[in-house]
């Protein structure tokens, strides 16, 4: 039986990156508005803060519509 040679080294690496998600920040997250409002503290984070990765533990992925 034949069989499929190995994945190369770059597709390994996309899986990996994929499987990692979006970076958790202010603007992928659900609550983070178009206003720059963020809804769930119904405030205006800092610029800094919104430009962080891993620092809201309120961060929801963004629905897709």
């Amino acid at each position: 039986m034949k069989t499929r040679p190995p994945e190369p080294e770059f597709l390994i690496q996309w899986r990996e990156w994929d499987k990692a998600g979006p970076p958790k920040c202010c603007h992928t997250c659900e609550h983070y508005g178009t206003d720059g409002l963020c809804v769930e503290f119904f405030q205006e984070p800092p610029a800094e803060f919104a430009a962080e990765v891993d620092v809201c533990d309120k961060w929801e992925l963004e629905l897709p519509f």
